[in-house]
């Protein structure tokens, strides 16, 4: 019976808490987005080519777990708003180097602002070290429901 129990509860919090607290995330992350114009993906993409000036489509593909045609798209986006620009490796005419122009600078830099803000309002309200225990927790609930077969 407790099992039962446990199993309802955990259904109650995936349907009701935890859909909720999703939604609200990918809300804050659109408003975000609409702030600067891109969609979130695009931002997140021009963040890591930011901190990374060595990384390459391959890395990008690997990094967002996401197909070559996703980032392709992202790329394309970013290129097109003058944000990006790719050039041949002086070493390997076959691997391309992705670098962010001057307007693109300016837009990561704005973005990393406003990130510091929120993880500034996060810190406020929650212990770095809850921040990892929830971050950590959030990993293995997320690779759990991946690796749960759908029948």
């Amino acid at each position: 019976m407790q099992n039962e129990q446990q199993l309802e509860m955990v259904i109650t919090m995936m349907s009701e808490g935890y859909l909720a607290s999703f939604r609200s995330i990918e809300k804050t992350l659109k408003r975000v987005a609409k702030k600067f114009g891109l969609g979130w993906s695009s931002l997140s993409i021009l963040n890591q080519i930011a901190n990374d000036a060595s990384v390459t489509t391959a890395d990008l593909i690997q990094q967002n777990h996401i197909s070559k045609g996703a980032v392709s798209l992202q790329i394309t986006e970013l290129l097109n708003r003058n944000l990006i620009k790719i050039s041949e490796d002086e070493n390997d005419r076959r691997r391309h180097r992705i670098e962010l122009t001057k307007r693109g600078e300016k837009l990561a830099d704005r973005v990393h602002t406003q990130a510091n803000e929120i993880a500034q309002s996060v810190l406020d309200n929650m212990p770095l070290n809850e921040m990892r225990r929830l971050h950590q927790n959030f990993a293995t609930f997320a690779e759990t429901l991946s690796n749960t077969p759908i029948k």
